[in-house]
């Protein structure tokens, strides 16, 4: 489990909101530029902790682009 301080909206948390996440959900956060710093990383050789399952509420965030596609 490591804690991040979030640079996007994420799971219905503003930018700056400090949250606590899977290790692996972390490098896919950073890869997509959600994570504005990590705040405590995993340790080292402990097994990874579950995560805490929240409803997916990332449609907050407003969408741009074109309607359809045709």
């Amino acid at each position: 489990m490591a804690r991040i301080r979030l640079a996007h909206w994420y799971r219905g948390h503003v930018p700056g909101d400090e949250i606590d996440v899977a290790d692996d959900e972390v490098k896919a956060l950073e890869r997509d530029g959600r994570v504005a710093a990590v705040i405590a990383a995993p340790e080292p050789g402990k097994a990874p902790a579950e995560p805490v399952t929240e409803p997916y509420a990332d449609s907050a965030e407003p969408r741009r682009g074109r309607k359809g596609g045709g």
